[in-house]
């Protein structure tokens, strides 16, 4: 059975990304209909899927968790394209900042997150018509929350 995962893993184009099914939706607190939907993960960290308003898809969005020190990320995928930091919140505190996390004491509650930027991406994205878009601006700037099967962020 080993011998035929090397195999496997050994006939696989270099520099190919291997994709796993992975089903997650973080839901605007403020605007119902503009969902972000993951996909699929690598396996190793990062999250793949595509911001939707109103059913229509807007762009890719990545998530995932530095190594080391542990900073979540998003990303639109791309090189260049627009990224910056997702904040986790437990209720109404951030995260990293809640009493007992450095002793192992994950707090209960993590289901809420801030996408730091996004709303400048999407205010001076690729396509004008998101400039004008008050509420898909006002999801980018709100709160998300995640839906049940998202993996645990924190």
């Amino acid at each position: 059975m080993a011998l035929a995962l090397i195999s496997l893993g050994l006939q696989s184009p270099a520099g190919a990304q291997q994709s796993f099914p992975y089903s997650c939706e973080w839901l605007s607190e403020v605007t119902p209909e503009v969902v972000i939907r993951f996909s699929d993960t690598n396996g190793v960290g990062t999250y793949r899927g595509a911001l939707f308003t109103r059913g229509r898809r807007l762009m890719a969005v990545q998530e995932g968790q530095s190594q080391g020190y542990g900073s979540h990320w998003w990303s639109s995928g791309g090189g260049s394209g627009p990224s910056g930091q997702v904040l986790v919140f437990a209720g109404d505190r951030v995260v990293r900042g809640t009493p007992g996390i450095w002793e192992g004491r994950r707090p209960t509650g993590v289901g809420r997150v801030l996408l730091v930027g996004l709303g400048s991406a999407l205010y001076y994205g690729s396509d004008p018509r998101w400039r004008e878009d008050r509420a898909l601006l006002t999801a980018a700037e709100g709160f998300w929350r995640l839906s049940p099967g998202c993996r645990a962020l924190g």
